[in-house]
């Protein structure tokens, strides 16, 4: 670290000189698709919905003085910055106008008839199916979602892409961040267009509906109907797992896989195989290069007469675009396209494929399509990786031609030198990427493989020589049947990676460091960014500015209480690493998640009747649950509106998880928190100030800490994961009956006979 810092003072000082060179290489281009993202970051965080109207006033105010700032260049060039960055937030505003999905506002059950858009199964053999809205009865929603997900136990024989089903449905408004800061399923989806999740009452039935007129509705349901039989076709070739993973490489659907191997491939780094993205489109489009320019070679004539680099780079762009409509055309999907779009119209150019000007491109137009992306871990994650590996071997690339060695070695030396030079090749790939985007992956989801570069290194030479390329030859055997072969290849392959992950995760250490602090985010974000883009010694000083993170990054801690949004589930921080919570049974999704991102090691259940409850353990009794959090305030929870007043007189911060004109304590020196609070703002976050100071002489012991307790209350500082429902993708929130503080309706006897399935929304922890 110490070196670092000299070199960047180094570089301070020479910085005028530094920063005219990095003008004449054409680096300031590649900070516009970071302004255009910050842009976006400032727009998706207002708190309150920007006005288009004001926004395009910003862009052309600003477009009119960069034209007028001709004869001051670096005016001129702060200015197009500027531009750049509300550029940005006018894609956001576009976006959010373009998706204007409608969201469920609270539970109903009703009899629903809707088209089916995708289905796939999941991994306790249930069915996950999209359906298009086309009608619901009994009753009729007057503000019905146009798309939702429903879950069901089975679906009727021959059910397919652009059937009608019908049944009874229990449907219920989308979920906000399980904790403040962790992923918004209501913002993602949203922007999926999914207004609505739910399960069908009973087995839904086949129903006669309308087709869809439009035309690009009519090709992508032949499209998901041949991805559907595709998927079959592999899981009837590859039994078990393996087949589940090889349908996730093809067709992208990966609900099979099961728990066990997911944290497998988690702990050993390997998760990002299951999902197609760069990776497996690059390997795609490499093949087919590869695979064609190898056969012209055996037709030297038409080789030397046709230019066959182009040739092969228009039809891997072909085959890739097949290969995203064939996987689903996921986001992540979208974005790597475009990516690996640029570059191989580059190579059709005669450009270079892969620089840090096409990768600057592709996101420009990833964010001008999708700027809901980038705060996202997929769109994190896959940039850094890129640009770090880009910046890497361009760096390695110009130390090679500066050095003066010359190679003489025979053929003997050659060899083994090749061997390890590939070997190490896959290393540093494994260890540049995993360090890069391991950034963001314990940002998002508060953990980091430890061992990825083992993992990676001996995963991937397996997926790139016995996995992918021979999942390419079983797509095109199968129109003559003879895809069984390269499947057989493929499944053994599969086989070694499960067990190569299986084995690396048995042995890693925990990789969970508990939730980064933004500012932490923040300052490790910018040093890389000015790693990877920067080619002079300018760029050490992204050493600095990633140094500054460790402070936050220490200093972070996790709350002293925590509150799940629905009201139910309250959990303490107390000593050695423990999550005390207010029930004995909760849901292991909302548990599992906030053990991560707060590195808890062991959650406590309420004390039984009669014994001694531990430090900061709940006691439960007559409705109402008591504990004493590590400050030693008193933290009262109850449900039971009858119960309010003693939990009113005993607690310190109370929890009224119920609505109606009595779901409130008298005025106090209590901090009380509603369920409609919660049904408004989400889930919550209490933490305390630490203002703990030495008794003044002559003050009674049992009076200063009276002092003390009611300074730690006042201390208080309460952050909810959603905030004022003021944004489209969060208005919803306002129509539930609890956010309206009225008493809820007893379900429907007819859907109190079907169990939900448990945690119906996707897990982002596994994507």
């Amino acid at each position: 670290m110490a070196i670092a810092m000299a070199a960047t003072r180094r570089a301070f000082i020479k910085a005028p000189t530094l920063f005219s060179q990095e003008i004449e290489c054409g680096t300031l281009f590649l900070f516009l698709p970071v302004c255009c993202g910050i842009g976006a970051i400032i727009y998706f965080g207002a708190s309150a919905e920007p006005r288009l109207s004001a926004i395009l006033f910003g862009l052309t105010l600003l477009v009119g003085l960069m034209q007028l700032a001709h004869s001051r260049p670096r005016t001129r060039l702060a200015l197009a910055f500027a531009v750049a960055v509300v550029a940005g937030m006018v894609a956001g505003k576009l976006e959010t106008m373009r998706a204007d999905t409608r969201m469920l506002g609270s539970d109903i059950t009703t009899r629903l008839t809707g088209r089916v858009v995708a289905m796939a199964r999941d991994a306790r053999g249930g069915w996950r199916v999209t359906l298009d809205i086309i009608a619901t009865e009994r009753p009729t929603l007057r503000y019905s979602p146009q798309r939702v997900i429903v879950s069901a136990r089975s679906v009727p024989a021959g059910t397919k892409i652009g059937a009608g089903l019908q049944g009874l449905v229990h449907l219920r408004p989308q979920r906000g961040p399980v904790r403040p800061g962790n992923y918004d399923f209501a913002f993602n989806n949203y922007y999926k267009g999914i207004g609505a999740n739910g399960f069908f009452l009973g087995k839904p039935r086949l129903a006669g509906v309308p087709a869809d007129g439009a035309l690009a509705s009519r090709a992508w349901q032949a499209v998901a109907n041949i991805r559907q039989q595709l998927t079959q076709r592999v899981l009837s070739r590859i039994k078990g797992e393996p087949g589940d993973i090889a349908a996730s490489l093809i067709t992208g659907q990966r609900d099979g896989i099961g728990e066990a191997t997911n944290d497998a491939m988690r702990l050993s780094g390997l998760s990002h195989i299951l999902s197609i993205s760069g990776f497996h489109m690059a390997l795609v489009a490499g093949i087919i290069v590869g695979s064609l320019r190898a056969s012209m070679a055996l037709f030297p004539g038409f080789a030397a007469r046709y230019p066959m680099k182009k040739l092969a780079a228009f039809v891997a762009l072909a085959g890739s675009g097949f290969y995203l409509l064939l996987s689903g055309a996921d986001v992540a999907a979208q974005r790597s396209f475009v990516m690996l779009a640029v570059m191989l119209i580059a190579m059709m150019a005669d450009r270079a494929a892969i620089s840090m000007r096409n990768l600057a491109i592709g996101a420009l137009i990833t964010i001008a399509l999708l700027p809901h992306e980038i705060l996202g871990p997929s769109f994190q994650m896959s940039y850094s990786a890129t640009g770090a590996l880009i910046a890497y071997y361009g760096w390695r690339s110009r130390r090679k031609n500066r050095s003066n060695r010359t190679k003489g070695e025979g053929l003997l030396l050659r060899l083994p030198m090749m061997a390890a030079s590939h070997v190490g090749a896959i290393a540093m790939t494994s260890l540049v990427a995993g360090t890069a985007s391991s950034i963001f992956a314990a940002y998002h989801f508060n953990n980091t493989a430890p061992l990825g570069l083992v993992g990676n290194a001996l995963a991937l030479p397996v997926v790139s020589i016995f996995v992918m390329p021979f999942a390419v030859l079983a797509v095109l055997a199968m129109p003559f049947d003879l895809d069984w072969l390269p499947f057989a290849v493929m499944e053994r392959g599969i086989e070694w990676v499960i067990a190569i992950a299986k084995m690396v995760g048995a042995h890693s250490p925990s990789g969970n460091f508990g939730s980064m602090a933004q500012t932490s985010l923040f300052f490790m974000t910018v040093g890389l960014v000015l790693l990877m883009l920067l080619r002079t010694r300018l760029r050490l000083v992204g050493f600095a500015v990633m140094a500054l993170a460790i402070v936050p990054l220490r200093s972070a801690r996790p709350p002293d209480i925590v509150i799940a949004e629905e009201g139910k589930l309250v959990a303490l921080s107390a000593p050695d690493d423990t999550l005390t919570v207010n029930r004995a049974t909760a849901s292991r999704f909302t548990l599992d998640n906030w053990q991560q991102g707060y590195g808890a090691i062991q959650v406590l259940t309420p004390a039984k009747n009669g014994a001694s409850p531990a430090d900061g353990q709940f006691e439960c009794a007559d409705g109402v649950c008591l504990a004493r959090e590590a400050g030693g305030l008193i933290v009262a929870y109850t449900d039971d509106p009858t119960k309010k007043s003693t939990a009113c007189a005993e607690g310190d911060i109370v929890v009224l998880a119920f609505t109606g004109p009595t779901a409130t304590c008298e005025p106090g020196d209590v901090l009380v928190i509603t369920a409609q609070d919660l049904a408004l703002r989400g889930s919550a976050e209490i933490r305390f100030g630490d203002n703990k100071v030495d008794p003044p002489s002559g003050l009674d012991a049992a009076a200063f800490a009276v002092e003390q307790l009611q300074a730690r209350l006042q201390s208080a500082q309460t952050t909810y994961a959603v905030g004022s429902p003021q944004r489209p993708w969060n208005a919803y929130r306002v129509y539930s009956r609890t956010a309206r503080n009225l008493a809820e309706q007893k379900p429907q006897r007819r859907a109190a006979k079907t169990k939900p399935p448990p945690d119906d929304q996707e897990n982002p922890i596994r994507q």
